[in-house]
């Protein structure tokens, strides 16, 4: 997955738990449903991406070979 993707997926999970909780005010249980697995989903792509800068600046700043 590209950096690009991982961070519109990002903004998507976080999109989507904002429409959750403005949709879904009546229904508690499936609200929290929601909310609780954009916020996992969103979790990992904040992992990944940090990941993955981590790596690119890591090989980037290697001294030529």
């Amino acid at each position: 997955m590209t950096l690009g993707t991982a961070t519109l997926l990002l903004l998507l999970a976080l999109g989507g738990i904002a429409a959750c909780r403005v949709c879904l005010r009546k229904k508690r249980s499936l609200r929290r449903a929601c909310v609780a697995a954009l916020s996992v989903l969103a979790l990992a792509l904040i992992v990944y991406i940090g990941l993955t800068v981590l790596l690119v600046g890591a090989v980037q700043s290697q001294p030529p070979v």
